[in-house]
Formats: C-alpha cells, structure tokens, sequence
C-alpha cells in the first residue's frame, strides 16, 4: 500500500524523523490543543495522511501513557468521545499497529475526514 502521505509530506516527515525531531520532548504532549476532555485534547497532525484526509487530527490522553497504562476513566471517556464527538465529527479512526507507530509511548488515535 506504502504511505498514506503526499509524497512532499512523506519527504517532510522522514527528514524530521532522521534529524531526530520525534527523539526528543513528546511531540504530542507539547502539542496545542483544538479540543479538551478531562484526560484527553485533539490535537492537529503535523504530517497527515494527505493522500486520504482533508483532515486530518489526533487523540490523546494528557498523560503520556501507553495503551494498556490507560485508566479505566480514561478508557471511558475516550469510548464516551468516540461514540460522540468522533463519531459525529469525523469519518474515520485509524490506529497504526505496534511496527508503524513513530511515537509508541504516547497513546493515540488517528481521526480522519476523507478526501473527496
């Protein structure tokens, strides 16, 4: 399938990863937020799937945790987010597996509005 960026965007995406721009502070966790929950904020994605989004952010919880150190409240507010703000917002959610996630120690999820 190869990337779901531009090829402008995927170029942009490598060059900041192979400086080292993902290795230091949490990107997301430094990242502004377009929405805020209790435990969790949308934040913009620097390098979307612009081959396929029009738009395109992300979900994360404030904490910088992994999946399974999520809380049981922060796993019932993310599904309380999902079933309706997400789902009435967006069209898609993509999760990357474990061997394609660039930031593995931060949960998050992808939120999608497709291209026309």
């Amino acid at each position: 399938m190869g990337s779901l960026r531009r090829k402008e965007t995927e170029e942009r995406y490598k060059e900041v990863r192979a400086h080292g721009g993902l290795d230091g502070p949490c990107v997301l966790c430094n990242k502004p937020a377009l929405k805020t929950f209790t435990a969790w904020k949308i934040i913009k994605n620097d390098y979307p799937y612009d081959k396929i989004a029009l738009v395109h952010d992300m979900l994360v919880p404030f904490r910088h945790v992994t999946q399974d150190q999520l809380t049981q409240e922060e796993i019932d507010e993310l599904n309380d987010i999902k079933e309706s703000y997400v789902h009435s917002t967006y069209e898609w959610i993509l999760e990357a597996t474990t061997k394609m996630k660039s930031i593995p120690d931060h949960f998050h999820i992808h939120m999608i509005t497709a291209q026309d």
